[in-house]
């Protein structure tokens, strides 16, 4: 009795101590993520590039819990996101081209999308704001089937071209 008291208390130990394989992604698993949320990336700064407020900000994940990290170090709520995204009446001009990129899938639900850019802006004033390099750090997770942005944060230092001076 005591031999099978103890076999059954190394069996739920050895299960308990082995990683569920539910919980293991593949590869293919990953690179699927991976592909997915590229292209929600990709979408999200093109219609950005476009001035889409309305397309772009649909990648953001409408919570309280929202965070932005701007590369000024102020933040923004989803509320904030939305109007600074809607007013770009100064702007007239919008690039934001990839130099490098990582996704790293966390879980099956939650990536994190790190890109270093550039960041080109052209004012209706003729001046121009660059910032290179600009890094930006987007966590997507998986709600509802579609990969939102649950928090982003902004890194680099913006440089004034003023118009007429090059």
């Amino acid at each position: 009795m005591k031999r099978n008291t103890f076999v059954a208390a190394l069996l739920l130990f050895i299960v308990g101590c082995t990683p569920q394989q539910s919980d293991q992604l593949t590869q293919q698993q990953k690179d699927q993520i991976k592909k997915e949320v590229k292209a929600a990336a990709d979408s999200m700064m093109a219609k950005f590039e476009r001035f889409d407020a309305d397309g772009s900000i649909e990648y953001y994940w409408d919570s309280p819990d929202f965070t932005k990290l701007n590369v000024d170090g102020s933040q923004n709520d989803f509320q904030t996101q939305k109007k600074s995204m809607n007013n770009v009446k100064w702007l007239t001009a919008v690039k934001v081209p990839t130099v490098s990129e990582k996704i790293t899938v966390v879980t099956k639900d939650v990536a994190i999308c790190v890109r270093e850019a550039k960041l080109e802006m052209s004012l209706k004033s003729g001046d121009r704001l660059t910032c290179d390099p600009f890094a930006y750090t987007l966590v997507f997770k998986n709600i509802g089937g579609q990969w939102k942005v649950i928090l982003s944060h902004e890194s680099g230092i913006i440089n004034t071209e003023k118009a007429g001076k090059k």
